[in-house]
């Protein structure tokens, strides 16, 4: 005869010898593991991931790059950006630099696990209000070259990221209630 016990084990009972009962751990409701994604904030986790992702890469191509590209000097050799002292160099490096910083923050964020929910979110929201500035510096780039609609992508980042800022700035407020 076949019987049943609370945790769903299926035990035979033959005469007086019965088989052990032996735990289920691969069933759903016995796992840790469902308990701990819900402590996960997921939507910091992807604005962290995105952020590195984005300024990760492109300032690991400007640096591995060997100085200012040619694109870029084509770009803006005639605006005034060339006039400045040392030509495109510190507009090129500006941005570079930003960008990595911006990566170095999002990665720092990560690293604390600031993805996790109760957890104070500063290095995320210092990484997202200099990626405003990033965004606002590469939208006035591409409007001063005439590239209007590379300018209004610049504008939707902006957006967006303000968005997210936004977003994780609610989130610390909520915890403090």
């Amino acid at each position: 005869m076949a019987k049943y016990t609370e945790s769903g084990t299926i035990y035979l009972q033959l005469g007086y010898v019965r088989t052990p009962e032996i735990p289920n751990r691969h069933r759903f409701h016995n796992m840790n593991i469902f308990r701990k994604l819900q402590n996960i904030d997921f939507p910091v986790m992807a604005i962290q991931l995105l952020i590195m992702a984005t300024f990760g890469l492109a300032s690991l191509s400007k640096w591995s790059g060997g100085g200012i590209p040619d694109s870029f000097i084509g770009q803006f050799g005639e605006t005034w950006l060339n006039a400045l002292p040392g030509g495109l160099f510190l507009p090129f490096y500006t941005i570079v630099i930003t960008e990595t910083i911006a990566f170095l923050l999002a990665a720092v964020s990560f690293a604390l696990g600031e993805w996790i929910k109760g957890r104070e979110n500063s290095w995320l929201r210092y990484s997202l209000v200099l990626s405003l500035f990033i965004f606002v510096i590469l939208g006035y780039g591409l409007r001063l070259t005439g590239q209007f609609g590379g300018a209004s992508n610049a504008f939707f980042y902006f957006g967006t990221t303000l968005i997210a800022l936004w977003y994780t700035d609610q989130r610390s407020s909520l915890e403090d209630l």
